[in-house]
């Protein structure tokens, strides 16, 4: 194992080359499939008025809906990530499938007012890369290459509706995230950690005639994260650290329109607000020293997507999804950690309805752009910047690839 002198420096490098989580499914590292109806639609439901799918991404759509009702899904993912450096092509070697549960409960209140608690998880997974992908990451500098990046998340988000009137309706909620995986390893450097926060959300949805109308906000949360920096591969000392991540605000604003009696289109247009996302410090705790800053400078991303819900028979529906999904993350600052790309998604479903409950089924593929990553900004910057986003560590072709199975349910009682 190779040893080196281990300095401030030294350790402010490698916890900067920890980067942050992790894998790309849309924007960033967020991932916006919450229902089973949603992955079938490429998640274009916020102006949606009668699917109970939609609930999670317009809590304001409760007040259009007459009974208790239960929606509760299961979706698998299969993830492909590979790079090329100097020739030769390195997949990733962590977890690369998962399942996604998602759940959304409604109790429709005696006035004008229903609640109603969303469970999900819109941010995460994983990436993991073999010893010696990037080459830069040589002799003393081995200690700095990434390995493993992984954030699993829960968001726990109850909701209130009103209904202003028998056209339109009002929401407000709490969004409570809780990290209970994060992990930044590099190949000889382990830190892992878990933390909570909290945040709030806002929606609004309007029927008129054939058209309806929705929005959605959801805030910026800021998770303060408490963990352990392990550099004992390298003779020193296990410790604890801190940190916090500024997950982005959401805005959400779609049209809906049904075009005849089977069929129903919807346009919706996402803000994730990813400039959030611009630099995070590690420090010891009880406002102890900084360890490192490390800089992200990510831009606001842009979606847009289209969905289609044509009726088959009174009990059977089949759903079509197209979106395309900008990239956050600038070249002057990628990071192998979250390697982001512009991405088109392509989604299908089908729901039947069974006398008191609905069966729903949805697939959907992810397909990202190649990204050639060629800087000629050196590794190390400078004396003691061990910063590796944005240099030539990280040059290479980015491949990746997703695939979504979705099966879900939902009733009302």
């Amino acid at each position: 194992m190779t040893k080196v002198p281990f300095k401030p420096t030294l350790l402010a490098g490698l916890i900067a080359a920890i980067g942050l989580p992790s894998q790309v499914q849309a924007s960033g590292f967020r991932v916006p499939e919450i229902s089973t109806v949603g992955t079938a639609t490429a998640n274009a439901l916020v102006a949606n008025t009668d699917e109970l799918g939609a609930l999670a991404y317009n809590p304001a759509g409760m007040a259009f809906h007459g009974q208790d009702s239960l929606v509760a899904g299961l979706t698998y993912l299969t993830y492909d990530l590979s790079v090329e450096t100097g020739g030769s092509k390195t997949d990733s070697s962590g977890k690369n499938s998962f399942v996604i549960p998602n759940f959304y409960y409604m109790a429709k209140g005696q006035g004008k007012v229903s609640s109603g608690l969303a469970i999900n998880s819109p941010f995460g997974l994983e990436t993991s890369w073999p010893q010696g992908t990037f080459p830069t990451f040589a002799g003393p500098l081995a200690p700095f290459e990434p390995e493993q990046s992984t954030i699993e998340m829960v968001n726990i988000n109850p909701n209130l509706s009103y209904q202003i009137d028998a056209t339109s309706a009002l929401a407000f909620g709490l969004d409570l995230y809780y990290l209970n995986k994060i992990v930044f390893n590099t190949q000889q450097i382990f830190i892992d950690g878990r933390g909570s926060g909290l945040g709030w959300n806002l929606a609004y949805l309007k029927k008129h005639g054939k058209w309806s109308f929705g929005a959605s906000y959801r805030s910026r949360v800021k998770v303060d994260v408490n963990g352990k920096f392990d550099a004992s591969a390298i003779s020193q000392p296990v410790t604890t650290a801190k940190t916090t991540i500024d997950f982005p605000d959401i805005l959400q604003a779609g049209v809906a329109f049904q075009a005849t009696d089977k069929l129903g289109l919807e346009f919706d247009i996402d803000y994730t607000g990813w400039s959030s996302f611009d630099q995070f410090s590690i420090t010891t705790p009880n406002g102890g020293a900084t360890l490192t800053t490390s800089t992200n400078n990510w831009d606001g991303a842009m979606a847009y997507r289209l969905g289609a819900i044509y009726r088959l028979s009174t009990a059977t529906q089949i759903l079509f999804g197209y979106s395309l999904d900008q990239k956050a993350q600038p070249d002057d600052y990628f990071s192998a950690r979250i390697p982001d790309a512009d991405r088109q998604l392509f989604s299908l479903g089908v729901t039947h309805d069974f006398s008191g409950w609905t069966l729903e089924a949805a697939y959907m593929h992810v397909a990202t752009d190649s990204r050639t990553i060629n800087s000629s900004v050196p590794y190390p910057k400078a004396l003691g910047d061990y910063d590796p986003n944005g240099t030539l560590a990280y040059n290479g072709t980015y491949e990746s690839s997703v695939n979504l199975f979705s099966i879900g349910l939902s009733m009302e009682f």
